[in-house]
């Protein structure tokens, strides 16, 4: 049975305009709400190898992965300045200063 490639063209193109959710991926129950905030979506990013080399060094640092720390930059780089600061922001930025202040 082929149907010319037409059901391959039609889930990507739903796949390019919707966004799965972690529970989707792994078979939750259709129809459970999903909060907004616990979409993850995955990205790639090329970067030079000597800032990787210094991403993943602080990373190590605070004892985390270097996606979780490279998460933690960018929420607080597009925070909206109206809305409470999350704790992990807090915490990586004393890290920051005190990694700073004894260089």
């Amino acid at each position: 049975m082929t149907d010319n490639g037409a059901g391959l063209e039609a889930a990507a193109e739903y796949y390019d305009t919707h966004e799965l959710t972690e529970d989707e991926i792994m078979g939750a129950e259709p129809g459970e709400p999903v909060a907004a905030d616990s979409v993850m979506i995955t990205t790639s990013l090329r970067l030079p190898k000597p800032v990787m080399d210094e991403v993943r060094r602080r990373a190590r640092e605070r004892g985390l992965k270097p996606t979780a720390i490279m998460r933690e930059w960018i929420e607080s780089a597009i925070a909206d300045l109206d809305e409470p600061v999350p704790l992990s922001v807090i915490t990586a930025a004393v890290a920051e200063y005190q990694h700073r202040k004894a260089s």
